[in-house]
Parts: structure tokens; C-alpha cells; sequence
């Protein structure tokens, strides 16, 4: 009992505790050399003589002042950030072959190499204004490849500012202004111009009502005429029709009766005073009026 409580005091007194919080991993170098166990969270007994180094499992970030020349060899300032982690898995080749201050190894080298070889392909308006998302994309891609295999993930590269030279900023800035301005010229000038097609659309429609209206009213007009033209044509074709007809049967006879009709009609007219003398008599008239008398 004596010698198990002596071993067990010696293995208290040799031994410690690594603690590894949350969202961290630990790698542990012993008198032997780096022991190939990554320790995630929670309390690791170690030997005494044993030593932790932890490492975050989280996002990290940090930012770069970088200093790059554009395509023209204009001198710029980027103000950036870079976002990664590492692989948790991979903690110990990480420490093996970088050590803690991989970022000052590895990761702020590389961003500075890539950011100035990106950069160099544009010129500063391009940076200041239009493309800075595009580049923010090549450089990320750029430290990605550079660092494959080194146990790292980069997350992403911003650029947060582009500090230019006052006088070129000061350049860029009104070719911005003028570019806004032309823009909402042509925006005037479109609005005008479907204002004016609208206005000679509504010309149009009326010109086009008008000449329908015109026509109409000729066609009617056109209509009347060739009715009246009809009523005319067949009133004519009827008397001529009607004279084809009672023509032949107009004799002498016929003709001296309707004579009689007539005379004596004006005969029982008491306004009437008449001398007849084509054919007539003055015996007719008074034969005439003498029957007239013996009728009243």
C-alpha cells in the first residue's frame, strides 16, 4: 500500500493539466518532440514537462495597409482585410511547419505578393470605382492557390479603401461627376423623346379618326346621291313605262271623251267663263252647262 501511494503521488507531482477552451484545438510538444494528438476542448493531463500551444478554430481576420502600383505605376494604398481558419485536423503539421505566427509566415507575405500582382493589371479609376469587387476575387483566389496544402482556408480578401493621390483622386472624382451628369442628360432627353412619341402617336390617332369620320360622311353622302340617282332613274323608267302603256289606247275617241270630261267640269264651276274654240262650239258649252244646270 505504501509503494501504490508513493507511485501515485509521483504521478500527481509529474503530471499537468493543458486546457483547451471552445472553438480551440491544442498541440502539445514534449521533451520527445510534437505529439501527433490534437486536443480539442476540454482539460488534458500532460506530462510536467510536457507544453501546450492552442490554436483558434474560428474565423479569423486582420487587416493590411498594402502599398501597390496600378498599371500606370501610380503609388496606392489599399486598405484590406483578410479572413480565414485553419483546419483543425491538420493543427499539429500546421505548428510543425509554421509554427503560431503562420499569419507573419505565410498568410500577410502572400496577400501583399498577390495584392500587388492584381493590382498592377488595372488602372486607378478601374480600382477607385468599377472593378474593386473583381479584384477582391482574384486576390482571394490568388492566396488560396499560393497556400494550398499549408492547413489553412482563406475565407475571403476585402478592400475596405483606395487612397489615391489627391490629384488623382480629385480627377477620378469629376470624371465620376461627369459620367452622372451625361447620364441623367440622356435620362432627360429619353423622357422627352417618348414624351414626343407619345404626342405623335395621339396626332396620329387623331388624323387617322379624322380621315375615318371624312370617309364615312363621303359614303354616306356617295349613298344618298346613288339613291336619289335610283329614285330618280325609276320614277323616269315608270312614266315612260306608264306612257309605253296608255299610248296606243289614246284614239280620237278616247281623246274627244276626256275633252267632254274636262269642259264640263269647268262648266259646273261657277267662276268659269269659257269660250271653246278648238272643236268646240258655243252650242257645246251652253249644251254643256244647261245639262251642268239640270244635275244642280
Amino acid at each position: 500500500m505504501h509503494r501504490i501511494a508513493l507511485a501515485l503521488s509521483f504521478c500527481t507531482a509529474a503530471c499537468t493539466y493543458a486546457h483547451v477552451g471552445s472553438g480551440e484545438v491544442a498541440v502539445v510538444r514534449t521533451p520527445d518532440g510534437i505529439s501527433q494528438t490534437v486536443y480539442t476542448t476540454g482539460d488534458w493531463k500532460i506530462g510536467y514537462d510536457d507544453h501546450a500551444v492552442t490554436y483558434t478554430v474560428r474565423s479569423q481576420e486582420h487587416a493590411e495597409q498594402l502599398q501597390v502600383q496600378a498599371a500606370d505605376g501610380l503609388g496606392i494604398t489599399l486598405d484590406t482585410s483578410v479572413r480565414w481558419h485553419i483546419v483543425p485536423n491538420e493543427a499539429v503539421a500546421l505548428h510543425t511547419e509554421l509554427g503560431e505566427h503562420y499569419y507573419d509566415v505565410l498568410i500577410g507575405p502572400t496577400l501583399r505578393s498577390q495584392a500587388r500582382r492584381v493590382v498592377g493589371r488595372y488602372k486607378p479609376d478601374e480600382i477607385y470605382s468599377t472593378d474593386r469587387e473583381t479584384i477582391e476575387k482574384q486576390i482571394t483566389d490568388g492566396v488560396t492557390a499560393a497556400i494550398k496544402g499549408r492547413h489553412i482556408v482563406i475565407e475571403a480578401v476585402l478592400i475596405r479603401g483606395v487612397q489615391l493621390p489627391d490629384q488623382i483622386q480629385q480627377a477620378i472624382t469629376n470624371k465620376l461627376e461627369a459620367e452622372q451628369t451625361a447620364l441623367k442628360m440622356k435620362f432627360v432627353l429619353d423622357q422627352q423623346e417618348a414624351a414626343d412619341q407619345q404626342e405623335l402617336m395621339k396626332t396620329k390617332a387623331a388624323a387617322e379618326r379624322a380621315k375615318i369620320d371624312a370617309e364615312t360622311q363621303a359614303d354616306s353622302q356617295r349613298t344618298a346621291a346613288q339613291a336619289a340617282a335610283d329614285a330618280k332613274r325609276i320614277d323616269a323608267r315608270a312614266t315612260a313605262d306608264s306612257d309605253t302603256i296608255i299610248q296606243p289606247h289614246l284614239t280620237p275617241q278616247m281623246l274627244r271623251l276626256k275633252e267632254i270630261e274636262a269642259n264640263r267640269a269647268f262648266a259646273q264651276s261657277p267662276n268659269t267663263k269659257l269660250v271653246l274654240g278648238n272643236g268646240g262650239s258655243v252650242q257645246t258649252l251652253l249644251d254643256l252647262r244647261s245639262t251642268a244646270a239640270e244635275s244642280r
